[in-house]
C-alpha cells in the first residue's frame, strides 16, 4: 500500500513540473522596433487616450538636444540655429493606444499600434528636402486632430529631448 502511495505521489509531481511556466508576452501589435534608433521623448494625451514616443537617429537626437552646433550650414557664429533641419535627420513618432494594465490596478499601459510617422531630412538643391509619411494611420479624430503634414512637421521638429539621468 506504501509503494502505490508513492508511486502516485510521484506520478502527481512527474505530470505537474512538465507544465510550461506562464510568461507575460506582450501582444504583436504593441511592438515597435526601433531599429536601432534613440527614443527622444515621449508624451500622452489623456483626452485621447493615447501614448506616443518620438524616435531619432544621431543626427535627430543631436537637433532635439539642440547640440548641432558644429555642423556646418546650420549655425550662426557657433550657435546651433533652432528648428533647422539638417540633411540625414530621421524622426518616427510611435502612437499607441491606451489600456489599462492587467497586473496593476490603476495604471496604464500602452495597447494597439495606432500610426507612424516618419520625417526624414534630405539634401536638397536649395535647402534641407522633408519627406512625411504616416503609416498604420488609425489615429483617433477629434478636436486636436490636424490638418496637414506642415503641421505635423511643425510639431514632431518642436520637440526637445527629455534628460536622463
Amino acid at each position: 500500500m506504501k509503494n502505490l502511495i508513492a508511486v502516485f505521489v510521484f506520478a502527481v509531481f512527474a505530470l505537474t513540473s512538465c507544465q510550461q511556466p506562464r510568461k507575460f508576452t506582450p501582444a504583436p501589435e504593441t511592438i515597435f522596433d526601433d531599429h536601432g534608433l534613440h527614443v527622444i521623448t515621449s508624451f500622452h494625451n489623456d483626452r485621447t487616450r493615447t501614448i506616443s514616443v518620438l524616435y531619432g537617429n544621431d543626427e535627430a537626437l543631436a537637433h532635439a538636444g539642440g547640440e548641432r552646433a558644429g555642423t556646418p550650414g546650420v549655425t550662426t557664429r557657433g550657435v546651433a540655429t533652432p528648428g533647422v533641419p539638417a540633411p540625414g535627420e530621421l524622426f518616427k513618432l510611435v502612437t499607441w493606444d491606451l489600456k489599462q494594465n492587467p497586473l496593476w490596478f490603476g495604471s496604464d499601459i500602452n495597447g494597439g499600434l495606432l500610426s507612424v510617422e516618419t520625417v526624414v531630412v534630405s539634401a536638397g538643391e536649395s535647402g534641407p528636402a522633408i519627406e512625411y509619411t504616416i503609416d498604420n494611420s488609425a489615429q483617433k479624430t477629434g478636436k486636436n486632430a490636424v490638418s496637414s503634414n506642415a503641421e505635423r512637421i511643425s510639431f514632431i521638429f518642436a520637440q526637445r529631448a527629455s534628460v536622463f539621468p
